[in-house]
């Protein structure tokens, strides 16, 4: 990443056109699952890329864990809301214009993210997903905001917090790093 004025420059490009197109609580849910599977593929991915930092890969790893568990709260409100059980690829087909191949938090494309983090350094990629979390965490209290019932709203509440634990995490990680100490996570 590097900086020009005041804005951050160098990240994978966000596909914007891929958020815009969850209108419905069901088709919330299924957009958020997708950016939750494409988190958890990513992180699982850097913890096999940085395998020789120990506590960054304890992190990967937990995030990874942390983001499977939020597809599964996903899955139970998407079958509170529709009353359906969900089949394989269900989430994809809610979406329109999404595809299987993946998509982060923020509307980056996991193969985009992948090439991106690909030889860089493990600071910078840490950046990346600050910014990542970052966006999540807004994603998910906008989506509270907009949707009307209360199952809805309270799981989009329990993902924005977890986003925001997500987030102290990468931050302190980060800091961590930047000071050149051995990073420890909690």
């Amino acid at each position: 990443m590097a900086w020009k004025g005041i804005l951050a420059q160098g990240f994978p490009e966000p596909l914007m056109s891929f958020l815009a197109h969850a209108q419905s609580p069901e088709e919330y849910a299924a957009l958020a699952w997708i950016l939750e599977d494409g988190m958890k593929r990513f992180y699982s991915q850097m913890a096999n890329t940085f395998s020789t930092s120990h506590a960054a890969v304890q992190l990967f790893e937990q995030l990874a864990t942390e983001e499977e568990h939020h597809k599964s709260e996903l899955v139970r409100l998407h079958a509170s809301i529709s009353g359906k059980k969900a089949d394989p690829g269900f989430m994809y087909s809610l979406v329109s214009g999404s595809s299987h191949e993946g998509f982060l938090e923020g509307g980056v494309a996991l193969e985009d993210a992948l090439g991106w983090a690909d030889g860089k350094e493990i600071i910078e990629v840490f950046e990346l997903c600050i910014a990542l979390e970052t966006t999540a965490y807004d994603r998910y209290l906008v989506m509270e905001d907009q949707v009307e019932d209360a199952k809805s709203k309270q799981v989009f509440h329990l993902l924005s917090s977890e986003e925001k634990s997500h987030l102290r995490s990468m931050t302190e990680q980060f800091d961590t790093m930047r000071k050149g100490r051995p990073a420890v996570p909690e």
